[in-house]
């Protein structure tokens, strides 16, 4: 049930919303949530997989895997449906935000893509840049949203 408050949509998971949202430093979460109101509903399970960047600082206090993947937990969240999204990360991968997340009810799992294949049979969505911008993260949704109704046909 959605009630709409200012542009960002409210559920009975709005304070973890706003909690998510408060550890960020991307503007693609915020955006997100004002574009998707109301429209997340029935969405399939998925595996978010954060690769190893191959160039660029992957210092142990930088946020941009927390920031990468923060726009599609908060549509899952949105939509009441936290269990069906998890997160795979690159044991190389500096994340310091995922036992904040854990704490917050999602699965994040360390480990390398020959592990998360023997694990997991959702499909993965790879997230290898070091950020996104709001278009891509609705051209993912529009085409999951797409892909799933055709799939009930």
């Amino acid at each position: 049930y959605w009630v709409s408050q200012g542009d960002i949509a409210m559920t009975a998971s709005h304070s973890s919303i706003q909690e998510l949202l408060k550890k960020s430093q991307s503007e693609v979460a915020t955006a997100i949530l004002e574009e998707l109101q109301g429209q997340a509903k029935s969405l399939p399970q998925i595996v978010l997989r954060i690769q190893r960047l191959q160039t660029g600082s992957n210092a142990p206090h930088s946020n941009y895997a927390y920031d990468l993947v923060l726009p599609y937990l908060l549509i899952y969240l949105s939509a009441d449906q936290q269990a069906d999204i998890s997160v795979s990360a690159d044991p190389f991968v500096a994340f310091p935000m995922a036992n904040f997340l854990m704490s917050k009810g999602f699965k994040v799992v360390r480990e390398t893509e020959e592990a998360l294949k023997k694990r997991s049979t959702a499909p993965a969505l790879s997230l290898s840049a070091r950020s996104q911008t709001k278009e891509e993260v609705l051209a993912w949704f529009n085409d999951i949203l797409r892909t799933s109704v055709r799939s009930k046909l």
